[in-house]
């Protein structure tokens, strides 16, 4: 019988934020093919839609600064206000993820993207079960325990000012936990200092 680890680190409406711990452990069932889709997604807390057009548009990653510009067609909101959004914050290894997301497969349609993080949860023993919106609603956690303003994050995930990120707030980390967001990386790849999020 699979042993399912629920943290209890779940938001308002339903859905499952990961620890460090549970990336790693997720990760490791992800299959290569489909992995940097999935760290990619991660690293940015785009929207699915917005990562399956940001791989048809390379051109919206811009190395010299280490950010992606989605223009206002590139985000998912049809009443998108913004003219353009910023993803910044983005590790030091990006530009190499990115070439080989760019590189390879297309992100597949969201009802597989579902399928697949549904089978790879139940590999993994996490509950409840990984989402596409699992992704997005995690690094917008780390990020407010990592003490970036959530003025910050609007702007880089896209949120409209009123809507309120402090349902993350009360999400209770342990201390370990807490350590490894703002200090170790959650993959051997990416964030391999989350004090990087801070500069």
């Amino acid at each position: 019988m699979e042993e399912f680890d629920d943290n209890g680190l779940v938001t308002a409406d339903g859905t499952k934020v990961l620890t460090p711990e549970d990336y790693d452990k997720f990760l490791l069932v992800v299959p290569d093919a489909k992995k940097v889709i999935f760290e990619i997604n991660t690293i940015t807390g785009l929207r699915y839609i917005e990562l399956q057009r940001l791989h048809d548009h390379p051109e919206w990653y811009i190395k010299g600064r280490n950010q992606i510009i989605l223009p206002k067609e590139a985000q998912r909101k049809v009443k998108q206000k913004l003219v353009k959004r910023t993803i910044d914050k983005l590790p030091s290894t990006f530009s190499y993820i990115f070439r080989q997301f760019t590189n390879g497969r297309k992100p597949p349609e969201r009802t597989s993207w579902n399928r697949d993080l549904a089978r790879w949860s139940v590999k993994a023993g996490i509950n409840p079960k990984v989402n596409p919106k699992t992704l997005r609603k995690s690094i917008e956690s780390w990020m407010l325990k990592c003490g970036i303003p959530e003025i910050e994050i609007y702007s880089r995930q896209g949120h409209d000012p009123i809507t309120s990120l402090r349902h993350y707030q009360s999400l209770s980390f342990t201390d370990y936990e807490l350590r490894d967001i703002k200090k170790d990386s959650p993959s051997g790849e990416f964030y391999n200092e989350r004090a990087e999020f801070k500069t």
